[in-house]
């Protein structure tokens, strides 16, 4: 596996692999992993707008977002995960952190080896102290997973969303990767 920065020009293949992961979403009797309808499984223009902006915005400037997708030897994508600004201004030392892991490539140590690699990256950025991650309440495995990883419950959401009728909590996970000075 080798888990490589972005560029502009994996995007396509990117969006190929998010839309099919977004697929899954609740599918077949599997939890919800994202805010979204279980029937709204394609990548709209403005998710793919904040990719592109962000993969082509330098870190610190509005809009930027870091992505590394974790590829095969025939270049495949095994899962992804990026980071990106809190939108408060007075919140530059914190990231946001999204990652997904392709279905038929879970429990391998994908996501563990992606987890590892954006904190040893945030580790060397001298303005990021902390990574925060959201989770569905229902999404156990990967609760267990961050927390496996070191990330913490912080607090939930009780209700945050209405999907397909129902309510569902969103849990706040964050861990700290640089003492803040």
């Amino acid at each position: 596996m080798n888990i490589v920065i972005a560029k502009e020009s994996d995007l396509e293949n990117f969006f190929v692999y998010l839309e099919k992961q977004s697929s899954e979403n609740g599918s077949e009797g599997r939890h919800l992993f994202q805010p979204a309808s279980r029937e709204e499984s394609t990548i709209d223009a403005a998710i793919r707008d904040k990719f592109l902006c962000g993969v082509i915005v330098k870190k610190g400037e509005p809009g930027w977002r870091k992505l590394w997708p974790a590829k095969n030897e025939t270049g495949s994508i095994l899962g992804h995960i990026d980071i990106r600004p809190h939108s408060d201004k007075n919140s530059c030392h914190r990231v946001l952190l999204g990652m997904g892991v392709d279905i038929n490539n879970r429990r391998i140590g994908v996501g563990e080896a992606l987890i590892k690699f954006v904190v040893e990256y945030c580790k060397t950025e001298e303005t990021i102290d902390w990574i925060d991650f959201c989770v569905l309440s229902g999404n156990d495995p990967a609760i267990c997973l961050y927390r496996k990883m070191g990330f913490t419950i912080i607090g939930e959401y009780q209700d945050r969303y209405r999907i397909d009728g129902e309510s569902i909590s969103e849990i706040l996970m964050a861990m700290p990767v640089n003492k803040p000075t």
